[in-house]
């Protein structure tokens, strides 16, 4: 008897669930594609979004998922009339610093290298970017999210404000510099041809020893960063340098390599080693 009124209960419990979930999915449909297509094609929506727990994890919708259904489904239109302004606006949770310089490069990778900040705002829990681009198309965020998920982030809310206005809340707690350059602790590696500057992920080192090849001129710009992109500490030469020998402060996570005047100085490459 007991087995029976708790399987009822489960059985109660799951229809609430699945309906509750069914709600916030078609409530963030509406939003990403407007009510009037939403009308429209309502009962393809229902359809697609008929197993409501493939777009969750958790209590958190799977935005990737979700963005892809409707692009699949030809319900994600992000054609704009004429050329205008994009704007994004980014909710940066945990990990502030990393937060911006991923979100950057995402933006970069994407060709969005010219946009112009409204607003960034350090609260105490989290970050507050605004910014603008111009541009014939919305941003994509099935490849904006892919790209973005390639470092460890989770999505936790996008709304769409308007055709040209997006909005994302996005937790950094566990996201890594996909840009960076892992080397262990007495591993000795030759980077060559250098073009940009150079991020090492280095969590456990104690000092780092550099030597520059014969034929460059190589001007030491030498930045310690920890887990959350805090400047730790920059160590800069003016006179060209054959080898650098340094103790990184504590808690050193990442260290920034490059020449303080030009790239060109180290384009025949470094080699470093890590202790």
């Amino acid at each position: 008897m007991l087995a029976t009124v708790l399987q009822r209960v489960l059985i109660i419990m799951a229809l609430f669930v699945g309906g509750l979930q069914a709600q916030i999915l078609h409530t963030k449909v509406e939003n990403i594609i407007g009510t009037q297509n939403y009308q429209l094609h309502k009962g393809l929506i229902t359809h697609l979004l008929r197993n409501e727990a493939l777009f969750f994890d958790g209590q958190n919708v799977k935005y990737l998922h979700l963005f892809q259904t409707l692009q699949k489904n030809g319900l994600l239109d992000l054609r704009l009339q004429m050329l205008g302004d994009i704007n994004l606006q980014f909710k940066v949770i945990n990990n502030k610093k990393k937060g911006y310089k991923i979100l950057s490069d995402t933006l970069e990778t994407l060709g969005y290298k010219y946009f112009f900040t409204k607003v960034l705002e350090n609260k105490e829990d989290h970050l507050l970017w605004d910014l603008s681009f111009k541009a014939e198309y919305s941003i994509d965020p099935v490849i904006f999210i892919k790209e973005l998920q390639n470092h460890g982030v989770k999505v936790i809310d996008v709304q769409k404000l308007d055709h040209q206005r997006w909005y994302f809340s996005i937790d950094f707690t566990e996201a890594y510099l996909q840009k960076s350059v892992a080397i262990d602790t007495n591993e000795k590696v030759y980077f060559r041809k250098l073009l940009k500057p150079l991020l090492l992920n280095t969590p456990n080192i104690n000092s780092l020893e550099i030597h520059s090849h014969n034929l460059n001129r190589w001007h030491p710009k030498i930045t310690f960063f920890d887990k959350e992109l805090e400047l730790l500490d920059e160590v800069v030469y003016e006179k060209y340098q054959k080898r650098v020998s340094l103790k990184a402060p504590e808690n050193t996570a990442y260290v920034k390599v490059t020449d303080q005047f030009n790239l060109i100085n180290i384009k025949r490459g470094l080699t470093i080693i890590v202790r």
